[in-house]
């Protein structure tokens, strides 16, 4: 937020949560990182379901790796997921650990980290499943219990069409797989308005509300259509 940054305040969290009632939201994302307990203590009080997870974060669409394959990085990562859940175990409206975002199996391979993280989590708390959010393919998707994809058809290339046939491909060819949308959406000013309807480009100066307002209808219409989708966050 302008003027204070990450250092918010509880009347910043109340004020997230009473425009996250007002949209109709029933469950968070809380990313990329554990936060603070108050906010925790609004999702509990609102009843609003709840995925907490560690800042083990990839490079996204970067030429980079998440996993430095160090034992100070390894110990430290193991370490914080132990704190989160032992601090926040008795929070009723966490109801998934999140383990990573947007890894790579390039570079230093996170997977056998990945399955210690997993078993950790286990082990701290076998009363909740675990997930994460991917944005690859590869082994890395078979570890937690559940899995969700940060997808951008429509804003990052391709078209809101493109999510649609990936999800019934992906269900398809794994439907033992718990598949969710952990990011989607499509960038917009409200100074940036236009009457015609067209695809605009992330890289541009130009992101008109209603190409956003049009991609998150075609979006939601293709999740919202698919039971076997277990939740979106946008």
């Amino acid at each position: 937020k302008a003027e204070v940054g990450n250092a918010l305040c509880p009347v910043h969290h109340e004020e997230d949560t009473r425009i996250m009632l007002d949209m109709g939201v029933n469950a968070v994302r809380l990313a990329h990182y554990p936060q603070a307990t108050y906010m925790y203590d609004l999702m509990d009080k609102h009843g609003i379901v709840t995925w907490a997870e560690i800042p083990f974060v990839g490079p996204g669409g970067y030429a980079d790796k998440g996993l430095v394959d160090q034992p100070s990085f390894r110990e430290n990562g193991k370490e914080q997921l132990k704190e989160m859940i032992r601090q926040h175990y008795n929070h009723p409206s966490i109801c998934f650990w999140g383990l990573f975002n947007e890894l790579k199996e390039q570079g230093d391979n996170p997977v056998e980290y990945i399955k210690e993280l997993n078993a950790i989590a286990h082990q701290e708390d076998p009363t909740r499943p675990t997930t994460s959010a991917s944005n690859q393919e590869g082994a890395l998707n078979f570890i937690t219990d559940h899995i969700a994809w940060n997808r951008y058809d429509g804003w990052y290339g391709a078209t809101p069409a493109t999510l649609a046939t990936w999800l019934d491909a992906t269900h398809k060819n794994h439907p033992e797989m718990k598949i969710a949308i952990s990011e989607y959406g499509a960038g917009a000013s409200i100074y940036h308005q236009q009457d015609s309807l067209a695809q605009t480009v992330p890289g541009s100066w130009w992101h008109p509300e209603n190409w956003q307002t049009e991609y998150h209808i075609q979006n939601w219409k293709i999740i919202n259509e698919r039971p076997y989708v277990w939740a979106s966050f946008v």
